[in-house]
């Protein structure tokens, strides 16, 4: 078809011309229409022979965008990513993983989804996220995780509040006092009530948050005091609440699940990014005071991953 002789067919395939013509004849039979016409001069296509190579040349031309595309998610130049993560993680440190991860893979496209613990799991098991990412010691199903960072809750009250110069709260500190819960069916809920329960200490349960966001916000409007993880966003904005350590410790943790058996490399990249990610900035991390290293931890933690 491109050089229109079978003999410079013959000497570009390397093989002999009776051949070429073996080739032409059964491949004619098989598609059952004639393909070329003889000419003095050499051969003519037909008008089904041009038809049919126009087919097999996009074809071609298909493969070898399927063999570009698959060479891209190879190495990272495309793929695509789902995460669910509980809303003291995905609102606040993860949106600088991302961003920090990005930068590096421009092809691969991310997919955050905020929503409640159960729901992470859900999304995981129903293979909805690729990972998931969250808060609390209790981890359940056979997915992998790998815990990101481990810190004590802290006890946040109000501007002015007259816990406020004290340098440690403890449990007893907070007897009768109005306190910010979290819903019945959050486990977090259920680990603070049974951490008060042990040390006999009653507090005004009237008021609850959804997240720890909801719940900085209630303290900040004066309407109590609550115990929430260190590592929710608002401790890191300029919200007029103390946070100070509390006693007895109640750890809490950031971790990251996901399935073995259903990880893309594009995934698995960003996993692994997201492990070493925490690991250069836990210091960062783990500060408490929330009008001054905190509010500005996120710039500082931007600025050590760009750094690095």
């Amino acid at each position: 078809m491109q050089l229109g002789s079978m003999t410079l067919a013959s000497d570009q395939l390397g093989v002999s011309q009776p051949a070429i013509s073996r080739l032409i004849s059964d491949f004619q039979e098989a598609v059952g229409y004639k393909l070329f016409t003889r000419r003095r001069h050499g051969i003519l296509p037909t008008e089904d022979a041009w038809r049919l190579y126009q087919e097999v040349e996009s074809v071609f031309t298909g493969l070898d965008e399927l063999s570009r595309r698959a060479a891209a998610i190879k190495n990272l130049e495309i793929g695509h990513i789902s995460v669910s993560a509980v809303s003291v993680t995905g609102n606040n440190l993860l949106p600088l993983v991302i961003a920090d991860f990005v930068k590096k893979y421009e092809g691969v496209n991310i997919r955050l989804d905020i929503c409640r613990h159960d729901r992470v799991l859900e999304a995981l098991f129903a293979r909805r996220s690729d990972l998931g990412l969250i808060s609390g010691s209790d981890f359940t199903g056979d997915l992998s995780r790998t815990i990101l960072s481990t810190r004590p809750a802290v006890c946040i009250m109000p501007q002015g509040h007259f816990l406020a110069d004290r340098p440690v709260i403890r449990a007893e500190d907070l007897a009768g006092l109005p306190f910010i819960s979290f819903p019945h069916d959050a486990s977090y809920r259920y680990r603070t009530d049974s951490l008060f329960e042990r040390a006999g200490v009653e507090r005004d349960l009237r008021l609850e948050g959804g997240t720890h966001e909801s719940v900085c916000n209630l303290v900040a409007a004066g309407l109590g005091v609550s115990i929430i993880s260190p590592f929710t966003a608002a401790l890191r904005s300029r919200l007029p609440v103390v946070a100070r350590p509390f006693l007895p410790a109640l750890n809490l943790q950031i971790g990251i699940l996901w399935d073995d058996a259903r990880l893309s490399s594009a995934a698995r990249l960003f996993r692994d990014f997201v492990v070493e990610w925490f690991k250069a900035n836990d210091d960062a991390i783990s500060t408490l005071n929330p009008h001054s290293q905190l509010a500005s931890a996120a710039i500082g933690l931007r600025r050590q991953a760009s750094a690095s």
